[in-house]
């Protein structure tokens, strides 16, 4: 199983009106098949004058292989997903995985085959001229054990 922040599931009430984690969720879970749902991580995100970093940390075991799928409340600011080794208070920290052109209000996955501790950092840019002045990530966590058939 996966360890989200030293807890088995999170959820967050929803801060802002237009974000429902739970319909979130609902609606990527089929982007999980074939791995088993396991729990997802809900953040708020505030679009303000500076742009700011949420990070997201996670624990994959060994012997398992992890799908994460990312769904937003389909703000319009362009969100970019990287994946670390360390936490952004590490200097030495390596990037794993990105998402490159960011969420872009459809859903994102990619797999984790080694297990450690990971860091999901949501880089949230200034508001600049869009409309959103908030919005949601839901991240969905599948996992399937290593010797299970692909």
């Amino acid at each position: 199983m996966l360890a989200l922040l030293g807890t088995p599931f999170i959820a967050v009430s929803p801060a802002n009106a237009q974000c429902n984690p739970h319909k979130i969720a609902h609606k990527y879970k089929p982007n999980l098949e074939p791995y088993k749902y396991d729990s997802y991580a809900y953040n708020d995100l505030t679009f303000g004058d500076k742009p700011q970093t949420v990070e997201v940390v996670f624990t994959a075991y060994s012997g398992e292989i992890y799908k994460l799928v990312l769904g937003t409340s389909l703000f319009d600011e362009n969100v970019t997903v990287n994946i670390y080794d360390k936490s952004m208070r590490n200097k030495k920290r390596t990037k794993l995985y990105d998402n490159g052109t960011g969420i872009d209000n459809m859903f994102w996955s990619m797999q984790i085959d080694k297990p450690g501790v990971y860091y999901v950092d949501y880089e949230v840019p200034a508001r600049g001229t869009c409309k959103s002045a908030d919005g949601c990530v839901v991240m969905l966590i599948g996992y399937k054990a290593k010797d299970d058939d692909k």
